[in-house]
């Protein structure tokens, strides 16, 4: 019963719901997009180039993008190995015991 009446005001409610949630993501993508134009504006107060040194090539731009992927992924890998071992650290256990048989077993081949 308690289901019913959900889904029927969820039915009724929908269309405003998805009416005010897109115009509140609208409402921030304006704001954001007039954010970046607004701190051009100000036209250089102190006389400083806004090219300031040499700028990275495309190629090293993306040297640099593939070396921080790399980092942050080396990085949550050891986060989630941590994690996920029974033992504080990266060991699992801190004894290892080494046992040693004196029979040994012939097997017939064909």
């Amino acid at each position: 019963m308690q289901d019913e009446q959900f889904m029927r005001s969820w039915c009724e409610g929908h269309s405003r719901f998805s009416a005010e949630l897109d115009r509140g993501f609208s409402h921030l993508a304006r704001r954001f997009a007039r954010r970046g134009t607004s701190a051009k504006d100000i036209r250089d107060p102190y006389g400083i180039p806004a090219e300031t040194g040499p700028t990275l090539s495309p190629k090293a731009r993306a040297s640099l993008s593939g070396l921080a992927a790399t980092v942050l992924t080396a990085t949550l890998w050891l986060v989630v190995v941590a994690l996920a071992t029974p033992a504080p650290g990266l060991a699992a256990a801190s004894e290892v015991r080494v046992t040693t048989c004196a029979c040994t077993v012939l097997l017939p081949l064909a």
